[in-house]
């Protein structure tokens, strides 16, 4: 397996990261973002390869201090790559220029949330993934054996199905009001159409928000259908969902107030994290 090493220059100016925006070959190509990246040159400490990323990018040059250090596998569509980004943190000031050269020609300031959704490389989609879980949603090991009273919670859910029908599993993601981590999980529900496990997410994160005491929710998933169908847009007509519907009916009104908000893909990925990594458990 061959493994890359990269360093991350993780740029902060009042709460927001620096993404910058690769420089495109060709005209009609999708402009791709990222944080700022770079090889380790021959005979470089890591260390000392942030520092130069920063200075040819971000204009900071003084020190960089280790953030967190992450690996990713098959990514550049290749099953044989291991990637192993450092990410070092550098301080920019409001008066620091920031100077995007070679491989990038522009750049932004943007929330976590935001970058999300942006259309990034698949090195900068690993990497802002990881950020946006450890800076918005760090795990507390405690937190989930707690009992809520009156509370209000933020449940992202997601369903998958390899096959269609096929081996299917769902996943669910809990915040508290402050937006920091309940629980996370999720259940293999053998063989299911994509439609059954995206409302078997929904109904297994519904129960669960109930016994940690939840009044009050607000459900977020990327299937537009199961938020267009529970928002009343359209009605429920395939009859292999009528029973899972009437459940869940049934769940929602021991809720004070609820809301459902369809989000991206990207947005979901903790969701679809938990989905995914109990399928492939099960997968042959």
């Amino acid at each position: 397996m061959k493994q890359r090493v990269r360093v991350v220059a993780f740029t902060q100016r009042r709460g927001k990261i620096l993404l910058m925006r690769r420089a495109m070959g060709r005209e009609l190509s999708t402009p791709t973002w990222e944080p700022p990246f770079s090889k380790i040159t021959p005979g470089e400490q890591p260390e000392e390869a942030a520092i130069r990323l920063a200075s040819e990018q971000v204009g900071a040059a003084e020190n960089a201090q280790l953030l967190d250090a992450l690996t990713a596998t098959g990514l550049h569509g290749s099953p044989g790559n291991y990637d192993l980004f450092l990410i070092y943190k550098v301080k920019v000031t409001e008066q620091t220029t920031i100077k995007p050269s070679g491989r990038y020609d522009a750049y932004r300031f943007v929330t976590l949330a935001e970058a999300v959704n942006m259309h990034l490389s698949e090195q900068g989609r690993a990497v802002v993934r990881n950020l946006w879980e450890q800076e918005h949603h760090p795990r507390v090991g405690s937190t989930a054996r707690r009992q809520y009273k009156e509370a209000r919670f933020t449940v992202y859910l997601d369903g998958g199905s390899r096959g269609n029908p096929g081996p299917s599993a769902a996943g669910y993601y809990i915040l508290d009001e402050q937006g920091k981590e309940v629980e996370r999980g999720g259940e293999y529900l053998g063989s299911a159409n994509s439609r059954q496990a995206e409302y078997m997410a929904l109904k297994l994160a519904l129960k669960r928000a109930l016994e940690l005491g939840a009044k009050s929710v607000s459900f977020k998933s990327d299937s537009l259908m199961v938020v267009s169908q529970m928002n009343g847009v359209y009605q429920v007509k395939n009859r292999d969902l009528w029973e899972l519907v009437d459940d869940i009916d049934a769940e929602l009104a021991k809720l004070k107030s609820y809301s459902f908000e369809h989000i991206s893909r990207g947005a979901n990925f903790v969701a679809d994290g938990e989905a995914n990594r109990i399928l492939d458990k099960h997968w042959l």
